[in-house]
């Protein structure tokens, strides 16, 4: 039991609250459930699994998807960098020294998905890990005391057949495009910079607009500093809030239709293009000093009022500037803290553009605690393009239309399979294309390193009206005419000291064609030399009838996991530092095989040692 001192320290200093019921056990951890995000959380909240095989888990609980190229780092064994749930650690949990960088995240992830992250470096069984630690690649998160773990390199997938999956998330999404038209954007340093500033800036958002790639985006813009629709000029010098409410308001606004987003045709059947490129094309004259603070308050003032009203959708700003703040705030911290509220508190993302006099660390900062991505481009000749590019890539972030290809799908193409999973959890198979020439509705892969799949035009942009998720899969085939029991798989739950491992739940995926049937069989110990008289029990059993269970992960409807606390019959067998996994691969009464395990996990956290 905690004592009251501890309970008041959770409320303190976790925002948690203990349970006061005596019947109701404490200190027990609780898994989070496949496809589970935390509600609180509407940014982005990684956390890691158990690591084996040489991959490291790391999945997102939060509310807006986790972008790649994020940081794992090791420690030594026994560095004591881990969170802890022990009072005097907690305020240090978030701040881990002396780590080495191990590896990156390769991909982006979902919010309550999961990756296995391969290809980490200089690791020994024992070494602490710690995801997104402080330093110039951090991403900000919603809370950073549940991104440790301990490295084992022992095995634990499936000795049968695996399959893998990468997922993508497709939805609806939307931007609020800040423009700078301040007078340095024509005039600077007694030297006229309209050909180098303001007409290729223009010129590329023009493009963007018209480009049919951006089908399916939701777009609003605003120009800043000026005076229509609303002030957003800062002319008094101070942060009033008529400036704010002024810059949020877009002179080409977007009300979240699917008559507003843009299309793949061309002006004049595009309502929204036509309005956007209307607007650069005919633009005031750029004039007045860069009030940044309350054009960056209007920016995501408004992002998080349309997020608001529409949570279902990807919403990002994109904050295009030449100059540095003038008036008002002008503290980069302050301004950046402007997108970190959006980000963590709203999730709407923060993407920052600078070029001209702007500032590499004011841009860099928004963009870091905003969530989003920094481009600091040189003016002139390259600015058309290289603004472009960055334009691109936001929408990328924004409108993923493209999905990675897990490993053993790249050495065997054929075998990819690509499945749009809609909110309702109905399944549909995608028609695979050869390329973007032979596009309809399907799928090509994107180059011929066979590493990712694009879905065509079409598909994407009818997919944006169905939001879901999009696998692409590599099956697995076994078939047997007998029954198959695997080996015994061994799982060790290494934990830090004055904590135990305590075993969460078991997810998996299974294909049982008529009444065949997979059962899984787990025992437990402390001692591996007490596994063999351990109790067997039967956590699981997949089949097709009566009940379909063939799919026990977050795919199920509604989502499924196998609460191994309960399984193996509450303390003391749930925690111990051993676990082992064992399936019985049934074909069906007439010898049919085709009985497959294509997929399987197990979860366990370290809640302190009572």
């Amino acid at each position: 039991m905690w004592d009251a001192t501890c309970v008041d320290l959770v409320d303190q200093l976790c925002g948690a609250t203990c349970s006061t019921d005596p019947d109701q056990p404490r200190g027990l951890c609780k898994a989070y459930l496949p496809n589970q995000t935390n509600p609180e959380c509407s940014g982005v909240d990684l956390t890691v699994g158990v690591p084996c095989g040489g991959t490291i888990p790391v999945c997102n609980r939060g509310n807006t998807p986790a972008p790649a190229g994020i940081e794992i780092h090791s420690y030594p064994a026994g560095a004591r960098q881990l969170p802890s749930s022990a009072p005097s650690r907690i305020a240090s949990s978030c701040s881990p020294t002396g780590g080495t960088l191990a590896c990156t995240t390769a991909q982006p992830i979902a919010p309550g998905e999961c990756i296995s992250v391969a290809g980490c470096t200089g690791l020994a069984d024992g070494m602490e890990l710690i995801v997104n630690p402080p330093g110039p690649g951090q991403i900000a998160e919603c809370q950073c005391a549940n991104n440790g773990s301990i490295y084992q390199s022992a095995m634990c997938e499936s000795p049968g057949c695996i399959a893998t999956a990468s997922v993508s998330t497709i939805r609806p999404a939307t931007l609020f495009v800040a423009l700078d038209r301040s007078t340095s954007m024509v005039w600077a340093s007694n030297t006229d910079v309209t050909a180098s500033r303001w007409n290729p800036a223009r010129a590329a958002l023009t493009a963007f607009f018209e480009d049919p790639a951006s089908a399916g985006l939701g777009v609003a813009l605003r120009f800043w500093p000026h005076g229509n629709p609303g002030p957003c000029n800062d002319s008094g010098g101070s942060c009033d809030s008529q400036y704010v409410s002024g810059c949020s308001q877009p002179i080409v606004p977007f009300d979240g239709t699917a008559a507003r987003r843009l299309t793949a045709e061309p002006a004049p059947f595009d309502q929204q293009e036509v309005a956007l490129v209307s607007a650069l094309a005919s633009a005031e004259w750029p004039n007045g000093d860069t009030p940044m603070y309350p054009a960056l308050d209007g920016a995501t003032t408004w992002a998080i009022n349309y997020k608001n009203t529409h949570p279902e959708e990807e919403v990002a700003v994109v904050f295009v500037t030449d100059g540095i703040p003038s008036h008002c705030i002008t503290v980069p911290n302050q301004i950046a803290e402007l997108a970190r509220n959006a980000f963590v508190n709203h999730g709407v993302r923060v993407h920052a553009v600078g070029f001209g006099n702007s500032n590499a660390e004011i841009i860099n900062l928004i963009a870091d605690r905003g969530g989003g991505q920094a481009y600091n481009l040189a003016e002139g000749s390259t600015l058309q393009g290289n603004l472009l590019d960055a334009l691109v890539s936001i929408r990328g972030e924004a409108l993923p239309c493209d999905v990675t290809v897990p490993l053993a799908g790249v050495s065997d193409p054929a075998s990819v399979s690509v499945v749009h999973v809609n909110n309702a959890g109905t399944e549909t198979v995608l028609t695979p294309r050869a390329g973007l020439g032979s596009c309809g509705q399907g799928w090509y892969f994107a180059d011929a390193t066979n590493t990712s799949v694009k879905l065509c035009p079409d598909t994407c942009a009818d997919l944006r009206e169905s939001p879901g998720k999009v696998r692409a899969t590599v099956p697995c085939v076994t078939t047997s005419l007998t029954p198959i029991t695997t080996d015994w798989e061994r799982y060790h739950g290494v934990c830090p000291p004055g904590t135990k491992p305590q075993w969460g739940f078991l997810r998996y995926r299974t294909a049982t064609p008529g009444d065949s049937s997979v059962e899984f069989f787990v025992r437990a110990a402390d001692d591996p030399a007490d596994l063999g008289a351990a109790t067997v029990r039967l956590a699981a059993t997949a089949h097709a009838a009566p009940t379909d269970t063939r799919i026990c992960d977050e795919s199920s409807a509604p989502p499924c996991a196998i609460n191994l606390f309960d399984v193996l019959e509450e303390l003391p067998d749930a925690r111990t530092e051993y676990l082992e996994v064992q399936m019985r691969l049934n074909p069906t009464s007439t010898g049919g095989g085709g009985v497959q395990v294509q997929d399987w996990e197990i979860t366990y956290s370290c809640p302190d040692s009572e």
